[in-house]
């Protein structure tokens, strides 16, 4: 009998191995970073020159105000980031990366770099846009399905 594949349980598949390989060894002198954590750090390192603030977070990442002041304070109390009064708004605080995290961004960004070159080996540049392509296909299918069924339609049990 011959096993039927399905394109999700390969993109799950797949997910699980990125994230076994990119946040397993990922930890600092205090422990784990979570995968939030690492994104966000990564976003505060690239926006370098910019006034960030919670709210820029909240709406990058759509996350709650809650859940975004748990992260900063988590990431502030283990000196990954600053809170520092923003030049526009005084009540405000600016958040800024510091040197410790920018060390932490540099290495993940080693480290995505060489998933990257694992990933792709033996694929030419048609193979790599050809997978992109049709990726970009998958997710607006589930985008669409999604916005048919509305915010409150029920997930169908087994898609999991």
């Amino acid at each position: 009998m011959q096993h039927e594949r399905y394109v999700g349980f390969e993109i799950k598949a797949l997910s699980n191995l990125l994230k076994r390989r990119m946040m397993n060894p990922f930890e600092h002198s205090q422990g784990m970073l979570t995968e939030i954590e690492g994104v966000l750090i990564g976003y505060l390192c690239h926006s370098q020159g910019r006034e960030i603030y919670q709210k820029d977070l909240e709406q990058a990442f759509c996350i709650r105000s809650s859940t975004a002041s748990r992260l900063l304070k988590r990431l502030e109390d283990e000196g990954l980031v600053l809170r520092s009064m923003g030049e526009k708004d005084a009540r405000m605080k600016r958040i800024t990366a510091t040197a410790r995290a920018q060390a932490l961004n540099d290495e993940a960004e080693r480290r995505i770099a060489a998933t990257e070159a694992v990933l792709t080996r033996g694929l030419s540049r048609e193979e790599i846009d050809q997978f992109l392509s049709i990726a970009e296909k998958l997710k607006r299918n589930l985008l669409r399905d999604t916005a048919a069924r509305g915010p409150e339609a029920p997930v169908p049990s087994g898609s999991e």
